[in-house]
């Protein structure tokens, strides 16, 4: 499916609904990207020579704001090697678009692809490792000079295949209407009009909800709440930080075991999916919430920042808030899908033109190029922390600097990726949400729910695993 004239609000529908496909990380409208901003010298590591061959083949999404940021990338590749390289983007999904091209030899040189698609690309062993040929040769250091869960997604196995560009924007966020919360005279009681960066609790998130909620005639016209898109995100954040305290996660490497189907893991789902319905503030919508917000159809939308940045422009003045507390006063932790970056094939046609470009994205000037997307997002790259120069609205009350400085501050410290070894995130992904669906149309209670959801976690990680053994022999 193609999705170039796709506005962002659509395409987010299209991505979060597809049955086992991958979702847009990033939470930011569709927006003219800025004129680059003035180039400065890589903070780290020299010069390399310059590239062999002197063009190349860059892949990626067919999608306009993504097209418009890899010709910006592209034109400035040129500027610092005198490599052309062609922008071919592809329809949705990549990684089966690279994995078709690897077995005709029709490859391209660097790709930009979601990390958390990259599964059966690694059990083939088909992408570059970039450790010590483009971390080491830049003197980046993946822990301190990236923030957030982006590294983990283009990590496997103890080796780097892949520079972030994106970090996580789901699953942790809840876009309230201050207009709304203003008008009822509950500024101070609840954020983000109160100056908390989280919601203190559940209880007080469905209290919100439900102050917010308007019927007419004994019918919802506006539902209090809703969390369906991303709900896998934000369902395995509660869960993580359920289980933290003894010292476990939803996914246990070690001992390779799924921790879904516990006593915290229906206590999870309660607080997710089931109570909210039974309190009636909350009900399975045949639209994301980004969609429901942005419609009018519910106050509280919680999973992907969107209505906070693009509602401005509709009428709508949602801020955006952390996820509630679920431990006292402890911050919640988040399960991040990570985002976008760059990957080159294994067998590239010019690994030169490759591990420059993998080199050049290991910069400041490369990170910034890309960050412009969507008017500015949050940094990947630690470097550009607390800067909005890059912003096309740099100014304090810009949406999208205010959704950055509040998940630089307060969500990505209490973030990290999935994990590894699990099986394929994508899949994951699905079925929590199928999952979570069937619970708000109460088809299922939260024990059937996590029961179910763990007999078919456990069903995806045994056939990674046959993919694995067929794989290599």
């Amino acid at each position: 499916m193609s999705v170039d004239r796709l506005s962002r609000r659509t395409f987010l529908k299209f991505a979060a609904g597809a049955a086992g496909a991958t979702t847009l990380a990033a939470c930011m409208p569709s927006a003219p990207a800025a004129p680059p901003a003035a180039q400065q010298e890589p903070a780290t590591g020299g010069a390399a020579p310059a590239p062999v061959a002197q063009q190349g083949v860059l892949w990626g999404l067919q999608y306009d704001p993504h097209v418009e940021t890899y010709k910006r990338l592209a034109d400035m590749f040129t500027e610092k090697s005198s490599v052309t390289l062609a922008v071919e983007p592809q329809a949705w999904p990549l990684e089966t678009k690279l994995i078709a091209a690897l077995s005709a030899g029709t490859q391209p040189d660097v790709i930009c692809i979601m990390g958390k698609v990259l599964i059966p690309l690694h059990i083939q062993k088909a992408l570059m490792p970039l450790k010590e040929s483009v971390y080491d040769a830049q003197g980046v250091n993946p822990e301190t000079d990236f923030i957030g869960d982006g590294i983990g997604a283009y990590t496997w196995e103890g080796e780097l295949y892949g520079v972030p560009t994106e970090v996580n924007g789901v699953g942790h966020v809840v876009n309230v209407p201050v207009d709304d919360v203003e008008a009822a005279g509950l500024s101070d009681q609840y954020p983000p009009t109160n100056g908390e960066p989280f919601f203190e609790s559940y209880e007080s998130m469905w209290e919100l909800a439900k102050a917010l909620q308007v019927e007419e005639d004994g019918k919802v016209t506006r539902w209090g709440l809703s969390s369906k898109g991303w709900d896998n995100q934000s369902y395995l954040g509660i869960l993580r930080t359920l289980l933290a305290n003894d010292g476990v996660d939803w996914w246990d490497n070690n001992a390779k075991q799924f921790n879904i189907n516990t006593e915290a893991g229906v206590k999870a789902m309660e607080l997710f999916a089931e109570t909210p319905v039974k309190m009636g503030i909350e009900t399975e919508l045949d639209q994301s919430q980004i969609d429901a917000a942005l419609a009018g159809k519910v106050a509280l939308a919680r999973g992907n920042g969107t209505p906070a940045v693009q509602g401005r422009d509709l009428g709508y003045n949602f801020f955006l808030t952390g996820a509630p507390k679920i431990n006292g006063s402890e911050a919640p932790l988040f399960v991040g899908e990570a985002g976008w970056g760059f990957a080159a094939p294994k067998n590239s046609k010019n690994p030169d033109v490759s591990l420059e470009f993998l080199r050049m994205m290991c910069t400041e000037d490369g990170q910034r190029g890309y960050s412009m997307i969507y008017g500015g997002i949050i940094p990947a790259w630690q470097g550009l922390v607390g800067q909005f120069d890059y912003f096309a609205d740099p100014s304090e009350d810009s949406p999208n600097v205010m959704a950055a400085k509040l998940s630089m501050e307060y969500l990505l410290p209490q973030t990290q990726y999935y994990g590894e070894g699990f099986g394929y995130p994508a899949q994951v992904d699905g079925i929590g949400g199928e999952i979570c669906s069937l619970v708000r149309q109460g088809q299922l209670t939260a024990a059937e729910a996590v029961q179910q959801y763990q007999e078919r976690a456990v069903a995806q990680y045994e056939q990674y695993l046959e993919d694995v053994k067929n794989v290599s022999g």
